[in-house]
């Protein structure tokens, strides 16, 4: 966030904040805090001190906790360090100042008798100060503290331009980047804004003019509905700033608000970030098996031509009974005439104290050995070649990928023996229908089908719906990572309206919750325990010819 950016979501976040007492803090990362507010049950004050995404959000509580989910488990021993200094001094206390140092990309909030700091320039930090003392701090850099002076000529509608021209000029002799010189003199204009720099005065009074009429806006891959993970993967893929920057390909989006437009750049580059993870994670062990699937290959190979030749043994054991009388072993060794060509004769490895037949007995059993362990080699070859060629073109699928969904293996593709379902997919039975949006819709086919897709498929963070009061299809509508808004609630409701006994009525009332609320009850498959739901009213629509089927 550049000082203008960050100066609008202060102004937008103090409402919600100040004089409010903050929660017990969350970890959302190696590098990010989170907290509950006082008189806000939907939303969680979220501190980043990731590089690339440092700031202040507001998130909505769902999407927070999705991407806090594991990361207490996940962050290195100083980051739960640091969260339990942050428990105790922090928890329950009210937030009684927040505001940001005058040239500088730093961030104070007053918390009782500590202070947090949050720096954004350089390597960002998070510190935990009492008593003058830096107690804890999350982030990659050295705590923010002591605190930098106020500098209100560094800010960016005040800063001399001969100094950034200076600043230039140093860059281009000493090879230094001209973007870090130049936040060197005016911190506050962020990466993003330096690199609209040259250095000169002409650079600078065009950008305070463009300054002066700050829009909160999100530059991206195109408009929000056609996002797809790996769009957002790139570290430049989204960006957040105050106008639409020039000489950029990006769709430029303009949020309601700043807080708005800096939740959404957040979460954008949370779903990029954690598509490339997962899918750096998939392509190694899918190039590991590659790599193990190969050598077994090169192994099995090896052996198969490591085999005698069956057809050989079963010769020279003809011989052996063709010609009994001629049968005088030498050194071990026995040399009789070819039955199949005899001008010739083959030197065959005999056992003296076997006669001729028993020698042949010896060798047909030695060839039939042969032949099996071949059959069993080239069976297994081949089941190898399989396994190899489906990984590779899995592989290939993970290059393609474009969601985290589709990192996933396909339906049947692990633990298939015996045909059984391994509980994570819904049945070839289940209706499936994609949202407006791109959410998947599961619609259950009875008692049965209804317990399998709540129980079985559904992850806890899943949408749970069901008409009120009613027989009807228990619908799941797949959220993984907390996206799902209030027109994908409505479109998954009318489903669930429409596939009930109250499909004739006007208006229907439906429970939605989430999966994680449910428990099986008594009375039978399909019957639920709710331990918390809300309620939405809307009208049955047939999703046939209105919603994709997949």
């Amino acid at each position: 966030m550049d000082s203008l950016t960050l100066d609008h979501v202060i102004a937008e976040l103090e409402p919600f904040v100040r004089g409010r007492h903050l929660g017990r803090p969350h970890l959302g990362g190696p590098h990010s805090i989170a907290f509950e507010v006082s008189g806000d049950r939907d939303h969680w004050l979220w501190l980043e001190a990731a590089p690339g995404t440092a700031g202040l959000y507001r998130l909505p509580r769902t999407q927070a906790r999705f991407l806090a989910q594991g990361a207490e488990d996940e962050a290195p021993g100083g980051a739960r360090q640091a969260l339990l200094l942050l428990r105790k001094h922090l928890g329950g206390v009210r937030l009684t100042a927040l505001h940001r140092i005058l040239g500088e990309r730093t961030v104070v909030m007053d918390v009782g008798r500590a202070l947090l700091v949050l720096r954004l320039s350089g390597v960002p930090a998070l510190t935990l100060i009492v008593e003058g003392a830096a107690l804890a701090t999350v982030g990659a850099g050295p705590p923010a503290w002591p605190l930098p002076a106020a500098a209100g000529e560094r800010e960016w509608d005040r800063v001399d331009p001969r100094l950034l021209a200076a600043a230039a000029a140093t860059a281009a002799a000493t090879g230094r980047s001209l973007p870090r010189a130049l936040l060197s003199v005016c911190p506050g204009l962020g990466p993003l804004l330096a690199r609209e720099l040259d250095g000169q005065p002409e650079s600078l009074a065009a950008l305070r003019t463009r300054l002066a009429s700050p829009r909160p806006t999100l530059l991206a891959p195109g408009p929000m509905a056609t996002w797809h993970d790996a769009d957002l993967a790139p570290p430049e893929a989204v960006a957040l700033a105050p106008f639409p920057l020039e000489g950029h390909k990006r769709v430029a989006l303009h949020p309601a608000s700043w807080l708005e437009a800096a939740s959404l750049f957040l979460l954008a580059r949370s779903r990029g970030t954690r598509f490339e993870r997962a899918r750096k994670s998939a392509l190694q062990e899918a190039g590991r098996k590659g790599r193990r699937l190969a050598q077994l290959e090169a192994h099995l190979l090896g052996d198969l031509q490591g085999l005698p030749e069956a057809a050989r043994l079963r010769r020279e054991a003809e011989a052996l009974l063709a010609s009994p009388g001629s049968f005088a072993p030498v050194a071990g060794k026995a040399e009789v005439p070819d039955p199949y060509a005899p001008d010739r004769h083959l030197l065959v490895a005999v056992d003296p104290t076997l006669s001729a037949p028993g020698n042949a007995d010896r060798l047909f059993q030695k060839a039939r050995r042969i032949e099996k362990a071949r059959r069993q080699v080239e069976t297994r070859l081949g089941e190898t070649r399989v396994a190899l060629e489906a990984e590779r073109a899995r592989e290939a699928r993970l290059h393609e990928a474009r969601d985290v969904a589709d990192l996933e293996p396909p339906r049947g593709a692990e633990g298939g023996g015996g045909g059984r379902e391994s509980g994570t997919t819904a049945r070839p039975g289940s209706r499936h229908y994609l949202t407006a949006r791109g959410f998947s819709l599961l619609v259950g086919r009875g008692a049965k089908e209804n317990h399998h897709l709540t129980f079985h498929v559904a992850r806890p963070e899943d949408v749970w719906l069901h008409a009120r009061d009613v027989p009807g299809a228990q619908v799941i509508l797949r959220d993984p990572e907390g996206r799902a808004g209030g027109e994908d609630f409505r479109e998954a409701a009318e489903v669930a309206a429409f596939f009930s006994d109250a499909r004739a009525a006007a208006q229907v009332d439906v429970h939605v919750t989430r999966r994680k609320h449910l428990r099986p009850a008594r009375g039978g498959r399909g019957r639920v325990a709710i331990a918390h739901s809300e309620t939405v009213r809307v009208a049955p629509r047939d999703p046939e010819g209105r919603l994709r089927r997949r």
